[in-house]
This record gives C-alpha cells, sequence and structure tokens, in this order.
C-alpha cells in the first residue's frame, strides 16, 4: 500500500519548507534480534537530510506547531543528544519515515530536536519539556501533545504515525 501525502509548506522566519512524500508501511519493519551492523537495500533509500528539519529555539518550535495547527498536520518530534548511542541509530530509521506518512487527507512533519545546545547545556525546550531521556518522540496536533515515549523502534514510531495520522480519527 502506496499512500500520497499531500503538498505542506511552512515557513518560519526566512526559511521556507515543502514536504511532500509517499509512505509504504511494508518498508519499514523491526530491527529486533536482526545484526545491527548490517545495511538492507532499503538503506539506500535515505531521505534528504533537509526532509526532518532541525530546530533549536523553543520560538521556533511553536512558530511550527502554530502552523501545522492551520493544516491539522501531525508533528513527530525526535528529541536527541549527539553522543548518545540509540540516538544516532533511530537517526537513520527516523529520515526513512520522513519520505511520508498517513494517507491522502494527511500530513506530517518530522522535526529533530538536540537537548544539549551549543554550550553543552540542556536546551531551552528539553527544560520546559522537561526531558529526560532520549531518544524521545513527541507527537503533536493542533498543538496539541498527544504521545510522547523514549524509544529506537521504528515500527512503535509508525504505529504512532498511523493512529494519529488517520483521517478517520478527530484528535
Amino acid at each position: 500500500m502506496r499512500a500520497k501525502v499531500p503538498s505542506l509548506t511552512i515557513s518560519v522566519g526566512l526559511e521556507t519548507l515543502e514536504i511532500s512524500h509517499t509512505f509504504q508501511p511494508g518498508c519499514i519493519k523491526s530491527v529486533a534480534g536482526e545484526n545491527q551492523g548490517e545495511l538492507s537495500d532499503e538503506d539506500d533509500d535515505l531521505c534528504p537530510v533537509e526532509c526532518v528539519r532541525e530546530f533549536k529555539t523553543d520560538e521556533e518550535f511553536l512558530n511550527i506547531l502554530e502552523k501545522a495547527k492551520e493544516t491539522n498536520s501531525l508533528v513527530v518530534v525526535d528529541f536527541y543528544r549527539t553522543s548518545c548511542g540509540s540516538c544516532k541509530y533511530i537517526e537513520q530509521g527516523f529520515s526513512k519515515l520522513c519520505k511520508g506518512a498517513g494517507d491522502e487527507d494527511a500530513a506530517v512533519i518530522f522535526l529533530k530536536h538536540n537537548v544539549l545546545d551549543e554550550y553543552d547545556e540542556e536546551s531551552e525546550v528539553a527544560e520546559r519539556l522537561r526531558i529526560r531521556a532520549v531518544p524521545l518522540f513527541h507527537f503533536y496536533k493542533n498543538g496539541v501533545l498527544l504521545e510522547a515515549f523514549p524509544t529506537r523502534d521504528k515500527e512503535r514510531i509508525v504505529a504512532a504515525i498511523m493512529k494519529y495520522s488517520s483521517p478517520t480519527k478527530n484528535v
């Protein structure tokens, strides 16, 4: 099953982000029990870096959430730390997911945020949201946090995306 996600354009300040993707649920598989050192052919299909947008400030994050309300988009945020091995592991899978999610009437915005700032201190976003464990994934719709969990399991992330981007759900 391949579903086309409508194109979505977000402007924050002088930057503009356009997202238009296709999601194939069958392409994402759990790596539990598999040799994590091996890369499959699917790993060659990594999404372009700009597909997952990194934000640095609380103001930028809140602006993105506000814009997402206008289009009823699901916002998925990967909170990470550069020195975290599990964060590096799931980053590759998260990049693949950014190819798109949901179906014709839904859009998904993929974000990431380093919980440590350039001075190795807790970022303002991490402090406000009281983030204590990484990798941590947040799912927002209409500016509201729907679900949050720490994981390196792509299947769990996909399940949450499908749950909250389904047009039959009124979240």
